[in-house]
């Protein structure tokens, strides 16, 4: 039931955030992982002061 939520959702055209974990290997990830319209970003020590600049931006519609 919660994998089928989860598919749904996303087969909406409603903007969302998702957090996976970069190693697992959850058939549900995986497929997340393969679809065209996701956007991965990868959180890092370097990165993640930015990341909210960039989300916001992405959540807007802005190509990066």
């Amino acid at each position: 039931m919660f994998v089928s939520a989860v598919k749904a959702a996303l087969d909406t055209d409603k903007p969302m955030i998702l957090t996976l974990h970069k190693k697992s290997r959850n058939p549900l990830l995986q497929d997340i992982r393969r679809r065209d319209d996701v956007r991965i970003l990868e959180v890092t020590p370097v990165n993640r002061s930015l990341l909210p600049y960039k989300i916001i931006r992405l959540m807007c519609g802005e190509q990066l």
